[in-house]
């Protein structure tokens, strides 16, 4: 494992210049942005929250609006690794497509098979809450709850109607009590979103994350949405798309970077092959079926960052069947 030292960044200087893979072009929401004024954050000591602030950094780099207002909320916290890594410029572009496909693979997904009860697990500082209560979806961010004071704080300046929608609950996924607590008020089915959270647990804490999960799935009927169990080969097909013969060296270096910003070693964490993470969700009675990443028509390239051979490629991916849903033994969704 190489060294590399930690610094804190400006925000602008990770995505202010970046746009997807090749060029600048932030189309963000000018009247959110007027109304926005730093936010005083809660100083959180949970390592992995860093995290959160990367991934809302990429999600922002790629041209999300929701992304950049509460990035430009939070102020410069977002913290990053400094060019020791071979190419983190090379890094950041990719992790930039990948977090918008997924973001929007996951939404999109929710939409399309109709739930009005959104249940986001390890929410971080996701804009996926303002998303779904500008739709008219209930959703409930659960997290940290210096997390959770945040996210209050970061939105705010949305409408008293949209407010209606938006919840955020002080829920560890390994612990039933809290999970059933916020839950308490989430009608059914549900569809529960996780998105980076599962590399950080280890078997143990997963393994009482999806028994917890399946009990909330038994009362109230639905599914579990996410990609983690795809995570090394997903984001090394996105890394070839974008870097021919490159995808290797930079899942490599992707990995080194979420090492050093959660102070783990989160290799440790991966299951060795999907049928191994099949096996394991199977174990606590939930069942896996895995679809493609989105179905039906897709603005892959908004911006015009990506060469004709990028577009194709990254079209590809979405076919594969990276998003898995799950589903419990006693209550499947149909």
């Amino acid at each position: 494992m190489k060294k590399c030292k930690l610094l804190l960044l400006a925000v602008s200087m990770v995505w202010g210049g970046l746009c997807l893979s090749l060029g600048t072009n932030h189309v963000i929401a000018a009247e959110a942005l007027d109304k926005a004024e730093t936010v005083e954050m809660e100083e959180n000591t949970y390592a992995v929250s860093d995290t959160a602030y990367l991934n809302l950094d990429w999600l922002a780099g790629a041209g999300n609006e929701d992304a950049a207002t509460i990035l430009k909320l939070i102020g410069n916290r977002t913290i990053a690794v400094d060019s020791s890594l071979p190419d983190f410029k090379r890094i950041n572009n990719m992790n930039q497509t990948f977090r918008r496909i997924n973001y929007d693979a996951l939404n999109l997904y929710c939409l399309a098979n109709g739930y009005t009860e959104i249940m986001e697990l390890g929410c971080g500082y996701s804009p996926r809450g303002i998303y779904m209560c500008e739709r008219g979806k209930n959703y409930t961010g659960c997290d940290f709850a210096s997390v959770v004071r945040d996210m209050r704080k970061l939105t705010s300046y949305l409408t008293p109607q949209e407010k209606k929608f938006l919840h955020y609950k002080m829920a560890g996924v390994t612990s039933e009590a809290e999970m059933q607590q916020a839950a308490q008020d989430i009608k059914f089915p549900i569809c529960m979103v996780s998105e980076g959270l599962w590399m950080f647990l280890g078997n143990g804490e997963k393994k009482k994350a999806l028994e917890n999960i399946k009990k909330l799935l038994d009362a109230k009927g639905g599914c579990l949405i996410t990609t983690d169990f795809s995570f090394k080969e997903y984001g090394w097909n996105v890394a070839e798309a974008l870097y021919p013969g490159h995808g290797d060296a930079i899942m490599d270096e992707t990995m080194e970077l979420y090492d050093v910003v959660s102070r783990d070693d989160i290799g440790k964490n991966l299951f060795k092959s999907p049928e191994e993470a099949v096996k394991f969700i199977n174990s606590c009675g939930l069942q896996v079926k895995r679809v493609p990443l989105i179905y039906g028509n897709y603005e892959m390239d908004p911006y015009s960052c990506l060469s004709d051979d990028q577009e194709h490629q990254l079209l590809n991916v979405l076919s594969e069947h990276y998003l898995w849903v799950i589903t419990s033994d006693s209550k499947r969704t149909k």
